[in-house]
């Protein structure tokens, strides 16, 4: 019985690559490097076994060198492989299902953009059933400040960040209500960073008024944010803006959840 045991272990189980796999496993946020002395004592292993086995995930990407220090750190090819696996995991793969409800419940044209290279991109859109259409397109890119989608992505960034990207792309008119001065500016970015979600009256599109929270990761950044687009003065009622964003804000939070983040 004991050999039938071990053979159907052996069938199952390669121990060299179980071997390399725990040696993969000792790197963590807080022990990041280690040299070969560092790995005997953690695995138990051989030095010799050790050595042959760190050499073979070198020679494959998996883990690098230092040369001069002979320090061991995980390599590129763990980086490529863990992109493969999140773009699985895509803000706006999360997102899809959340922003056809937000659309179907509201009615408005809903919105979901990142800062990609500075900018804001539009990186999803649903248009709404109301005759009014937003003319900005998927793939589309704007000064980062742009609308209640930048403010929100701008607000989560350091204050050195925001003064840099205003010095190369000075705040503008786009429409006789948006926000042109620095200072009020910064203090539109404080209110968004306290009540978590932002409402700007036609400062980026006339006659619109949008209505825009964060989505958060796992780490609790913010990697995007959700908007809808109300037509006004259709929409002049407190109570309706009011519902509105109740809804914005629950399919971020739920957005957010979808990619790990835990609201405390």
């Amino acid at each position: 019985m004991e050999q039938n045991t071990n053979k159907k272990k052996s069938i199952y189980h390669v121990q060299a690559l179980d071997r390399a796999l725990d040696i993969v496993d000792l790197f963590t946020f807080q022990q990041r490097k280690l040299n070969l002395s560092d790995v005997v004592a953690h695995t138990g292993l051989k030095k010799t076994t050790a050595k042959r086995l760190l050499s073979n995930l070198t020679d494959r990407g998996y883990l690098k060198q230092d040369p001069q220090t002979k320090i061991y750190e995980l390599g590129l090819r763990l980086f490529e492989l863990g992109s493969v696996v999140h773009a699985g995991f895509s803000v706006r793969k999360a997102a899809e299902n959340h922003i056809e409800r937000l659309r179907d419940q509201t009615g408005l044209n809903v919105l979901l953009g990142q800062c990609l290279e500075d900018h804001l991109v539009y990186v999803d859109k649903r248009e709404g059933t109301g005759w009014i259409k937003i003319s900005s397109s998927v793939g589309e890119q704007r000064p980062l400040h742009f609308g209640m989608l930048g403010q929100v992505l701008m607000a989560d960034m350091p204050m050195e960040k925001v003064q840099e990207l205003l010095t190369v792309y000075p705040l503008e008119a786009h429409t006789p209500e948006s926000i042109t001065d620095p200072e009020r500016f910064y203090q539109r970015l404080a209110d968004i960073r306290r009540q978590d979600y932002v409402i700007e009256t036609g400062e980026a599109h006339p006659g619109i008024l949008g209505i825009a929270a964060p989505v958060r990761d796992v780490s609790g950044k913010v990697v995007a944010a959700l908007g809808a687009a109300i037509p006004f003065p259709d929409y002049t009622d407190a109570k309706q803006v009011s519902h509105a964003l109740e809804l914005v804000r629950q399919a971020a939070a739920d957005i957010s959840t979808e990619l790990g983040h835990q609201k405390n």
